[in-house]
C-alpha cells in the first residue's frame, strides 16, 4: 500500500543498521506522510491504539496475562481514561487480591487467567463506539431505494448499505439480504417494514464491526464483510458523513 510513492519508497529502502540523522529522518517522515495525505496521530489516538494492542493479546491465554492487565489499568489511570479504567477495575482488583491480599475467594493463577480471558473477550466484542449519531436520531424513513444499493432515505439524510444486512424484531429475523437475492419482490416487504419508522438508536460495535440501527421496534443489523470494499455510509447530507472503509475501519 502506497509503495508507489517516492517518499514511502525511500523510507522502506533504508537499512535499520545505517547511521541516520534524526532531523533528516523526521523531515523525510513528514514529507512521506504529507504525500499520502496522512496526519500524525494524536497522543490520545496513540494511547487508544496501545491499550487496544494490549487488550488484543488477552483474547487467548498467555503467561503474562496479569502483567498485561496491570499495564492496561495503569495506562488508563495515567491518561485519565475513566470509562476504560472502570472496564478493567473488577478484574484488576481480583488480581490484586490474589497477589497481595488475603485471597478470600481462593483464586488460583489458573482461575485468574481464565477470568482475564473471559473478561477480555466480552469487552472486545461488546465495545461500542463513542460516535453518538445524534444527527440521525429522531429522523423518519421516507423512502427505500434499491436500484443500485440498499438506500434508506431519511428526512434529512440517508443510510447507504453495500454489505450484508438483516431486519429483525425482538422475536427474530424478519428479512435478510439472502431473502432479497432469492426473491427481488421482497423489497416491497422492506419498504413496508421501514418506511415511516423513526430512528430511535444507532450503535456501532467497533471490533466486530457491526452497526445496529433501531427503527421504532425494528432493528437493522449491518455487517461489513469485505477487506476490499466499503460497507455502509451514514450521512445527514450536511457535515455529518461517516462510512465503513474496506476492512471495517471507520472514516
Amino acid at each position: 500500500m502506497h509503495m508507489d510513492v517516492l517518499g514511502i519508497k525511500k523510507l522502506a529502502s533504508m537499512d535499520k543498521n545505517e547511521k541516520l540523522n534524526i532531523f533528516e529522518m523526521e523531515k523525510m517522515f513528514d514529507d512521506a506522510m504529507k504525500s499520502i495525505q496522512w496526519e500524525v496521530p494524536s497522543k490520545e489516538q496513540c494511547v487508544e491504539y496501545h491499550v487496544k494492542h494490549l487488550h488484543s493479546q488477552l483474547l487467548l491465554p498467555v503467561e503474562n496475562a496479569m502483567l498485561l492487565v496491570k499495564e492496561i489499568y495503569d495506562c488508563t489511570i495515567e491518561h485519565e481514561l475513566f470509562k476504560e479504567q472502570m472496564n478493567w477495575q473488577e478484574i484488576s482488583d481480583a488480581i490484586d487480591d490474589f497477589q497481595y491480599g488475603d485471597n478470600q475467594n481462593g483464586y488460583t493463577e489458573g482461575k485468574i487467567n481464565e477470568m482475564i480471558v473471559a473478561h477480555a473477550r466480552k469487552l472486545w466484542h461488546t465495545k461500542i463506539s463513542n460516535i453518538t449519531f445524534k444527527e440521525l436520531i429522531g429522523q423518519k424513513v421516507t423512502a427505500i431505494d434499491s436500484e443500485v444499493h440498499f438506500i434508506i432515505q431519511l428526512e434529512k439524510g440517508a443510510i447507504i448499505i453495500e454489505c450484508p444486512w438483516r431486519i429483525r424484531d425482538t422475536g427474530g429475523i424478519l428479512l435478510g439480504e439472502t431473502d432479497i437475492q432469492s426473491n427481488q419482490s421482497e423489497w416491497k416487504s422492506v419498504k413496508e417494514l421501514l418506511v415511516g419508522k423513526k430512528v430511535e438508536d444507532i450503535r456501532l460495535y467497533e471490533q466486530c464491526p457491526l452497526l445496529i440501527i433501531q427503527f421504532d421496534n425494528i432493528f437493522l443489523d449491518v455487517f461489513h464483510a469485505s477487506s476490499y470494499f466499503d460497507g455502509w455510509t451514514l450521512t445527514d447530507h450536511g457535515d455529518f458523513y461517516i462510512f465503513s472503509m474496506h476492512g471495517g475501519s471507520i472514516a
